[in-house]
């Protein structure tokens, strides 16, 4: 059994009507109605302008349209030039104007119809998988990507600084207030000529465009994040050039410097450290032009950006299981760079998981119930400490030291049945357990070795004792089908 695939039904991270331009925006502001002629014209022109891109795009070659994909951001390139343009727009620039780079406008369009393209080419799984994955990598798409989801997380000097760039993600906190969120950089009431008769002064309009970019910037991330995912199921070569890539220029996320793609994948999983699953859902939108110490989280209600943050750590966290799956340069790298303590913490940061003396069964599930929204990013979690654990002996010690996180890998794998032990069963069936994962494999062998205070307990042994089972049913049936083909030469 290996953790390397999904299936592409939550592409990107949102049903299939979200994905349609119009949805996305419903999501982002459904009070649109409410918000002033002015606004909800607004929301319907970026609908409009970003999906133009998609036909014109349609007619380019493969590595044009990556080239564009992952080309610096509309505010970082120089006057007159634009990544993603449409034929019948204006010059980026004239006598008297606002330059497309400054306004506001231009740089949500940018973000969206980049967004738009990497669906289009990467959106599914069948896209990206055989054949088709490897003409993408020869095309560049993992380098659009990595550049793109580089941008959106790494500055110069780590997170909350002046040195954000306006287009970015929007910082999470729990206590510091956001002194300059990155899309308050743009000046909201100077637009270029073509958007200028968007402009409004109602107070509600910078509100809306200030929420609108910081929900693009989420949807492109997830997008790169899934379509990263797709790329590395199934293909060394392409899991190899996630971790050959390097950033255009040197930048950190919060004290780490980037230097890789391994880098990016874990600075979005570092991005909400320490911040509980509730904690993750219920962030709040930008309701004002500024934000209080007391408004990043609301303890409420589920957010629409909340909702986007954890699809964003989902997708993150398949693309991490895919990349680690039988590489072991990609996992030693993982495991250096501190992701291991980042996953374990996400994953046992619930009292009931502290570790605990040996035990014959789990009173509970230690995974959350199918009604929470991060079930699957915790099933994708586990996911990735059992494939790093496979190719990296540093990971298996590491996580063989903690026998409650223990239990919960063997829930992920073989369902909370695999975690009972009844002294009083006689039937040594092997059946009801998948085969047994080598990255699960090598932690109990840490925990046998002496990783763990006690070591193997009756849950662990029962799992060590079917899967030798298994073995031999196995090499008694191949052994009489080998019998039975000679018979009849």
């Amino acid at each position: 059994m290996m953790y390397d695939g999904d299936g592409s039904a939550d592409r990107g991270g949102f049903p299939l009507d979200l994905w349609d331009t119009n949805a996305t925006i419903e999501k982002t502001d459904p009070n649109a109605n409410d918000v002033g002629h002015d606004s909800a014209d607004l929301l319907q022109e970026l609908s409009q302008l970003a999906m133009e891109e998609v036909g014109n795009a349609c007619g380019s070659d493969l590595p044009s349209v990556l080239l564009r994909v992952g080309s610096p951001f509309l505010f970082q390139m120089p006057c007159g030039y634009e990544s993603i343009r449409t034929n019948n727009e204006c010059d980026p620039r004239r006598d008297g104007d606002v330059s497309r780079n400054e306004c506001v406008i231009c740089n949500l369009v940018d973000l969206r119809r980049r967004n738009n393209a990497v669906r289009h080419y990467m959106g599914s799984m069948a896209q990206c998988r055989g054949g088709g994955g490897d003409a993408l990598r020869e095309a560049g798409a993992i380098t659009a990507l990595l550049r793109v989801l580089w941008r959106l997380i790494a500055s110069k000097n780590g997170t909350n600084n002046s040195d954000c760039p306006p287009v970015a993600l929007l910082p999470i906190t729990k206590s510091e207030p956001i002194l300059n969120g990155p899309a308050m950089m743009f000046d909201m009431e100077n637009l270029c000529n073509n958007h200028l008769h968007l402009r409004s002064f109602d107070p509600s309009f910078g509100v809306v465009v200030v929420n609108e970019l910081g929900a693009s910037a989420l949807d492109l991330a997830i997008s790169c994040l899934g379509s990263l995912r797709d790329l590395s199921c199934g293909s060394a070569l392409n899991r190899a050039a996630v971790l050959a890539w390097t950033p255009p220029s040197p930048a950190r996320y919060d004290t780490q410097c980037i230097e890789n793609g391994v880098h990016v994948l874990s600075a979005y999983v570092n991005r909400y450290d320490k911040f509980e699953w509730e904690d993750i859902l219920y962030l709040k939108e930008r309701e004002s032009n500024t934000i209080s110490p007391a408004d990043g989280i609301d303890s409420k209600t589920p957010t629409d950006r909340g909702k986007r943050e954890l699809r964003l750590l989902t997708n993150a966290l398949g693309a991490i299981r895919n990349t680690s799956h039988s590489t072991p340069d990609v996992c030693q790298e993982f495991f250096n760079y501190g992701l291991v303590d980042l996953l374990v913490w996400r994953l046992t940061s619930d009292d009931t998981l502290k570790n605990t003396q040996p035990t014959t069964s789990m009173p509970s599930s230690s995974l959350p119930e199918a009604s929470r929204p991060w079930r699957e990013a915790c099933f994708r979690a586990a996911g990735s400490l059992i494939n790093l654990a496979e190719k990296c002996p540093d990971v298996a010690y590491r996580l063989g030291s903690n026998r409650r996180l223990i239990y919960l890998l063997i829930e992920a794998w073989g369902g909370a049945s695999a975690t009972v032990f009844d002294p009083n069963k006689t039937n040594k069936s092997t059946r009801g357990l998948p085969l047994l994962h080598l990255g699960l494999a090598a932690i109990l062998c840490a925990v046998g070795n002496g990783a763990l205070e006690g070591g193997l307990d009756d849950v662990m042994m029962q799992v060590l004792e079917k899967e030798k089972m298994r073995k031999r049913v196995a090499q008694t049936k191949e052994e009489e089908r080998k019998r039975r083909q000679a018979k009849h030469k």
